[in-house]
């Protein structure tokens, strides 16, 4: 069993005490063992100069070749004939492939009975912790082989396997697509800790602590979406690190938020981290499946491939993380975001933005 402790505020004049896993080294082959230097809280939560300069390079180099199989099949489709196509996509649960995921139900490590997790790119918690399972999936973009981690949104009982996970994998960035409460039902619990606060989680004996650090709400270029951006200190295991929590305030579940570019905007900053983005919602496949989706594309487009038929990217994400998108509505907003993107970054000709205008509104009328 989890025990969940609040710390109290530290006390002005006071000597924190040391923890005991500062005290004691790790043994080398400990997974988990890395060097106890971490890059500044300014550095986590702002990219360099340089960093952001290659990004913007990167944007500029799209050619307009890549993308206009992409929308001619956007276009000439329209919503309706997306949502048909989505329609087509039949989802299923195959738990011959979710064998680990059975086993953990019985443990109450899993938030949905029928949201599975595959097997085969599962994300594993190495020794020494107790239990290897998590309802996580490494998902792969075109040149990312674990560009993320698709899991559900942390219950009681995983608050310590959740944070364990973002200590193995040196996690930078996490994604929060949804509330702790929704529509009167408990969606989330509490993992992260709010303002001043430390919350410390245990696994049989395995303790974490997660410090608040600092937060502050994401000001986009042309977006009124509500994003708080959070830096934490995660402890444990002998391993320290520094990651930034973005909650996405107002994206209603099954629903989406503004087809702007404030999700293009969120993606190009965690973008720049090496390592896995953790993305979540309460299954961790509706919401969360969107957000893997438009970065599949970005990252063909970024990297000077064609984008594929967008089909066949759910198909290959859905291999991942298993029935991801859930809705007509959320296969959708991909592709308004997408092709939002391209106005906004001046990629279309005279009939594409003519044709852009009338999707637009059938859109609209759609999601609303």
């Amino acid at each position: 069993m989890h025990r969940l402790i609040r710390k109290k505020k530290k006390q002005l004049g006071t000597t924190p005490r040391k923890s005991k896993e500062k005290d004691n080294k790790p043994p080398p082959q400990d997974p988990l063992e890395r060097s106890k230097k971490t890059r500044s809280e300014k550095e986590v939560a702002q990219p360099s100069q340089a960093m952001t300069d290659e990004q913007t390079n990167r944007e500029k180099n799209i050619k307009r070749k890549q993308l206009v199989k992409f929308v001619k099949h956007v276009l000439e489709k329209g919503p309706s004939g997306l949502q048909k196509e989505f329609s087509s996509m039949k989802r299923f649960n195959d738990f011959e492939k979710m064998k680990a995921f059975k086993q953990a139900q019985e443990r109450g490590k899993n938030r949905y009975k029928d949201v599975g997790c595959l097997d085969n790119n599962r994300v594993k918690l190495a020794p020494p912790w107790p239990y290897d399972y998590i309802h996580g999936n490494y998902v792969a973009t075109p040149n990312n082989a674990k560009r993320f981690i698709c899991t559900q949104a942390p219950l009681e009982k995983t608050c310590a396997d959740f944070w364990f996970m973002c200590l193995q994998d040196k996690v930078e960035a996490i994604f929060m697509l949804c509330n702790l409460m929704e529509k009167g039902a408990k969606k989330c619990f509490e993992y992260y800790p709010s303002k001043d606060k430390t919350l410390e989680f245990e696994e049989k004996g395995h303790k974490i602590t997660v410090k608040f650090e600092s937060s502050n709400k994401m000001k986009f270029s042309k977006s009124e979406a509500k994003v708080m951006e959070t830096v934490l200190t995660v402890e444990g295991q002998g391993a320290t690190l520094k990651t930034t929590h973005y909650h996405w305030v107002d994206w209603p579940d099954r629903g989406v938020p503004a087809a702007d570019m404030a999700l293009c905007e969120l993606l190009a900053k965690a973008r720049l981290s090496k390592a896995p983005i953790v993305v979540h919602c309460s299954a961790g496949i509706g919401r969360t499946g969107s957000v893997v989706m438009i970065e599949y594309m970005m990252d063909q487009l970024l990297s000077g491939q064609v984008i594929e038929d967008s089909d066949k990217i759910l198909q290959k994400i859905r291999e991942q993380r298993n029935n991801s998108i859930q809705t007509e509505h959320q296969y959708l907003f991909v592709h308004q975001v997408m092709m939002n993107y391209f106005m906004e970054k001046k990629m279309f000709d005279e009939n594409a933005k003519l044709a852009h205008l009338d999707f637009t509104e059938k859109y609209h009328k759609a999601v609303h």
